[in-house]
């Protein structure tokens, strides 16, 4: 059932190989159910009986969860092919292409990724250098005289 996924099928936005990251990056209605069964198991091993310290204990293991929900969506979104991170390609670019140039540096010196899939990483076309004599492409001739 969909209702109860948690991850969702995505494609790297710089070597489009797929994989799964986390739907959400805030807990839900599971998570705080959670933190309240294990705030109840913990008053009742403790103090044996209801004991009003257990709203404090609930509310470390909601902020807990809450914590390492959005580590484990954040530790996700960067991909473990090309090391492409969309959050510091966001705040800024050169920073963000000089961490893949050394993710693949690191990647081709591995010898665990000999047999590996190759990556399907785009292709940056640059136009051929222009002879001295030769006319600019794109113009006619006639002009230049």
């Amino acid at each position: 059932m969909q209702v109860f996924r948690n991850t969702v099928n995505i494609y790297c936005a710089f070597c489009r190989s797929p994989r799964r990251v986390p739907s959400s990056k805030r807990i839900g209605l599971r998570h705080i159910v959670g933190a309240f069964l294990a705030a109840a198991l913990t008053m009742v091993l403790i103090w044996q009986e209801f004991d009003p310290r257990v709203l404090m204990v609930f509310v470390v293991f909601v902020a807990s969860a809450e914590i390492f929900v959005q580590i484990r969506w954040r530790m996700s979104l960067s991909c473990r092919q090309c090391g492409f991170d969309p959050v510091i390609y966001k705040k800024n670019a050169e920073v963000a292409a000089e961490k893949v140039k050394d993710h693949l540096l690191r990647r081709k010196q591995d010898p665990r990724y000999l047999l590996y899939e190759p990556l399907n990483l785009p292709v940056r076309r640059v136009p051929p250098p222009q002879q001295a004599g030769e006319p600019k492409r794109g113009r006619l001739i006639s002009r230049q005289i």
